[in-house]
């Protein structure tokens, strides 16, 4: 997927129709954005196979975003 750098990782996935970026322990329900500021913790997501807030992370060139469930 292509987007401009700098931009928020949750923006450019959502817009791109991506909004599960990962699933619930407890039950197992698709988890994404909510507050888009941190502070939900819902957007967690793997950058390069570290845990981050895709609301904020940034778009750089190659970064490899994968689907995070805790367990």
């Amino acid at each position: 997927m292509q987007a401009p750098e700098g931009e928020p990782l949750a923006a450019v996935l959502r817009r791109a129709g991506i909004v599960a970026l990962g699933v619930s322990p407890r039950d197992g329900t698709p988890r994404g954005a909510f507050c888009f500021m941190g502070s939900c913790q819902e957007c967690r997501v793997l950058i390069d196979g570290t845990l981050a807030y895709a609301c904020r992370a940034t778009v750089r060139r190659d970064m490899k975003v994968t689907a995070y469930v805790a367990s």
